[in-house]
This record gives structure tokens, C-alpha cells and sequence, in this order.
């Protein structure tokens, strides 16, 4: 059995027994850990207050297997998203996010640059002006992240150039007039697509001035739910609460 100390950023919170939680952790180090802690759920527990999603902290836990569960030794809370516990259009955007998380990644890898990309993204969410835009920008470096680049260059059936029409989930790409239709396709509008490269190239702090329509930002959220379904192979419930 190891003992690890690490920074974590707190995925998900279960109830599992009377005074024990399941915690889901996401590490820079260690990928994706469960651990029990034990006596969390009584009142005068230390560690009450500290084990909530959106949470960073650094823990002490023991592992024997990392796709199984540790137990939590102690935790320290290094910081928390206040305006995720007030602002409830923020908090089903963040949740959005950390499903994602929680479902697509995996124990023992290596998750620094993605570590450091949600760290930054817990700060941006609390002050930003535009919260479903950066939520929008994560998500999409978040596919990237996984391999599924977005093309935006040329057709993705037929290798033509533009107008372009919509895209195609199954291919990741950009769809011309001729190509149009199939199972797997999305009407877009011109500027949702512009739109969406902006946001898939810029990241989380570099969407300057960008202000999109409410119709925009809708599409361009529904497209990265079926993409990051389709590609990762999740379900994600939460977005059925967003209204963008």
C-alpha cells in the first residue's frame, strides 16, 4: 500500500455510509483517485467543510491499487469557488465541466496539463463576465486534450473548402453544401462556426471582448456535448440543466 500526498481538485462527492464518503479526486500526478474518507460526514469532522466539488486541497491518503479505492488519511483546503455556491447558472456550467472530467479520464496518468488548465478554469469561473463562453473554451481544449482536434480547414467527407455548412460529430470537421446530411451532422450557421474556431484556438483567458448571441452560444454548447459525447464515449446528464 502507498502513500501519496498530492494537490487535487475535488470531481465529485458521494455519501457512503452512515459517516463515510466516496470522494473523486483529479491529481496532476496520479490521474483520476477514489478515496474513503472515513468519519467526513459526522459534524465535528475537521474535513466537513473541505471535501466539496470545485474544491483544490492537498491530501495524504493511502492507495494499494490506483483503479481502486484509497483511504483518505487527512486533507488541507487550499482553496474554494464561493461564487460556484451562490451563482446557480455558474455551477451547473462548472458541473458540466467536471462530469466531463470524472467520466473521461482515467487512474494513473499523467494529468499535469489538464490539472493546470481546470485549476485555471476554477479561477476564471469566479470572476469572468463570461462564463459560458470560458466553460465553452474548456470543453472544447478539454476534446483536444483527448486527441479530437476540431478541423475547421476543409470538409471533413469530401476535402473541399468553404461555404461550409455545419459539422459532422463523427468526423470532427467542418462539412461543405455538397456533404450535407447524414446521422452525424449539425446544421451551423457562418458565424457559429467562426464562433466556435474562436473559441476552440483562444483558450479560457484569451477571449478578449467576445460576445455571443444567446442562439450561438446554444448551438455551439450543443455541438461540444454531442462531440464529446460521441468521441469519449459519455453520457453526460448534467447538460440537460444548462440553458445557455
Amino acid at each position: 500500500m502507498s502513500l501519496i500526498k498530492t494537490d487535487a481538485v475535488v470531481l465529485k462527492v458521494n455519501d457512503y455510509s452512515e459517516s463515510t464518503r466516496l470522494v473523486t479526486f483529479l491529481t496532476p500526478d496520479h490521474g483520476r483517485l477514489r478515496a474513503l474518507a472515513k468519519g467526513v460526514r459526522r459534524i465535528r469532522s475537521r474535513d466537513r467543510g473541505t471535501l466539496e466539488p470545485f474544491s483544490r486541497v492537498h491530501v495524504t491518503l493511502y492507495l494499494k491499487d490506483p483503479a481502486g479505492l484509497g483511504t483518505l488519511r487527512e486533507s488541507a483546503l487550499l482553496s474554494t469557488c464561493p461564487v460556484l455556491r451562490r451563482d446557480y447558472h455558474r455551477w451547473v456550467l462548472a458541473s458540466l465541466v467536471f462530469e466531463s472530467l470524472d467520466r473521461a479520464t482515467l487512474p494513473a496518468t499523467d494529468l499535469h496539463t489538464l490539472f493546470d488548465l481546470i485549476c485555471a478554469y476554477l479561477d476564471e469561473i469566479n470572476t469572468t463576465p463570461q462564463p459560458v463562453e470560458t466553460t465553452l473554451a474548456v470543453l472544447a481544449a478539454l476534446l483536444e486534450w483527448h486527441g479530437f482536434r476540431p478541423d475547421f480547414a476543409r470538409c471533413g467527407l469530401c476535402g473541399g473548402g468553404e461555404p461550409f455548412v455545419g459539422f459532422r460529430v463523427d468526423k470532427c470537421s467542418v462539412v461543405c453544401e455538397r456533404c450535407a446530411g447524414g446521422p452525424h451532422f449539425i446544421p451551423l450557421p457562418p458565424g457559429s462556426l467562426k464562433a466556435f474556431e474562436h473559441l476552440a484556438s483562444a483558450g479560457i483567458r484569451g477571449l478578449g471582448a467576445l460576445r455571443l448571441s444567446a442562439p450561438q452560444l446554444d448551438q455551439i454548447c450543443s455541438l461540444l456535448v454531442a462531440l464529446l459525447q460521441y468521441h469519449l464515449e459519455i453520457t453526460l446528464t448534467t447538460a440537460r440543466m444548462l440553458h445557455v
